[in-house]
């Protein structure tokens, strides 16, 4: 859906809800039996629409289960143990370790692509491991090393 098109789905659904309210606060004004019974409906009726409305998003959208993100997988990044480190992407220019620095400029990688867009889950176990779901360049990894 484009960002017009929502816009305009959320003005008309605001629109509406005034509608409703200004309804709702008229007849309740002139009528108070009958608007406590049609606030009780209209109440009733809200609670089955947004109970179906998510149901539904729950089971027509994957991305609510954590695994897929417009049209593509989520990698699941993890890091277990001491200083170990786990990145989704691309790790470039980093000092990773004691008294480590990267003192040279960044070279760009030959096949670049955008950083993030692997399919892989990434799992850096034990201490000190490192892992990455793309490209790791540029860093001065371990104790006292540069780049």
């Amino acid at each position: 859906m484009s960002t017009e098109a929502r816009r305009i789905a959320a003005w008309s659904v605001g629109a509406v809800c005034l509608a409703v309210v200004i309804w709702l606060v008229a007849t309740a004004v002139f009528d108070l039996p009958r608007g406590d019974s049609t606030a009780s409906v209209v109440g009733a009726v809200v609670g089955v629409i947004g109970l179906a409305l998510s149901a539904a998003t729950l089971l027509t959208n994957p991305a609510a289960t954590g695994t897929w993100s417009r049209g593509r997988r989520i990698s699941k990044v993890r890091a277990h143990g001491r200083g170990s480190i786990a990145a989704g992407g691309d790790v470039r220019g980093n000092a990773i370790g004691a008294r480590s620095k990267v003192t040279g400029p960044a070279i760009a990688p030959a096949n670049h692509r955008p950083a993030g867009r692997g399919t892989h889950d990434v799992s850096a176990r034990g201490t000190g491991a490192l892992g990455a779901a793309g490209d790791i360049t540029d860093n001065a990894i371990g104790e006292g090393s540069e780049q």
